[in-house]
């Protein structure tokens, strides 16, 4: 699905300006997420599509650390998908 959007000339620098300070804090945010996910997959020797599926087959238990590779690994996913939708933006 499409939209279009109406604004005034002198708003589209504006505009431009408010998506890059979005994509730039994104992809910061994408860095450091990967970065985490890395360290989990590292500590404990699966990647993190092994470890969702596992864990949300009840197959890990409910270890803290089990819960906050679930977050980092949602959040990792949230962010991408929020940078792939700003590659859909025209402007």
């Amino acid at each position: 699905m499409q939209a279009t959007i109406t604004m005034q000339q002198e708003a589209l620098s504006v505009v431009r300006s408010g998506i890059e300070m979005k994509r730039g804090a994104l992809k910061v945010n994408a860095q450091q997420y990967r970065a985490r996910l890395d360290a989990f997959e590292k500590r404990h020797d699966m990647d993190s599509d092994q470890f969702a599926t596992r864990f949300n087959l009840g197959e890990l238990g409910d270890e803290a650390d089990w819960f906050e590779w679930e977050y980092v690994l949602d959040a990792y996913r949230e962010t991408t998908r929020q940078l792939e939708l700003l590659k859909t933006v025209k402007l």
